[in-house]
């Protein structure tokens, strides 16, 4: 019996289509609870953004003051955006429903996802190239 080979996909197309997925299941099962808050998003974004820039700290990494301001921007970024992403379920669930709550979030989570895969790229790219 000959050996089965399987293609593996592509790093873009695996990211897109989880981050899709993620997206669609935040669509399907949003319920409107409360009224919608960017000051919360930004003020999780920040604790999230904290917490996971210091962690590397506590393992004995010491980055360069710079650095570590950079990552801590990043990270307040790409959380922020993510939490209101989240926060403007309301007002498209206002406005379309779930039908539209769900286009919306399962497009954000396939682009999410490609901007994922790209960091990751970018970041093997890198790496390659240091050695």
């Amino acid at each position: 019996m000959p050996k089965q080979t399987t293609k593996k996909q592509p790093l873009w197309q695996r990211y897109l289509l989880t981050g899709a997925a993620l997206g669609l299941y935040f669509g399907l099962f949003f319920r409107p609870l409360r009224e919608p808050s960017l000051r919360l998003a930004v003020l999780l974004g920040a604790v999230a953004a904290l917490v996971t820039t210091l962690l590397p700290l506590f393992r004995g990494e010491r980055p360069s003051f710079t650095t570590f301001l950079k990552t801590l921007a990043g990270h307040f970024f790409k959380y922020t955006l993510l939490l209101a992403v989240l926060e403007l379920r309301h007002p498209v669930h206002d406005w379309g429903g779930r039908t539209a709550v769900s286009a919306m979030t399962t497009l954000m989570g396939a682009v999410g996802g490609l901007w994922l895969a790209w960091e990751q790229d970018s970041k093997r790219l890198s790496i390659s190239s240091k050695q």
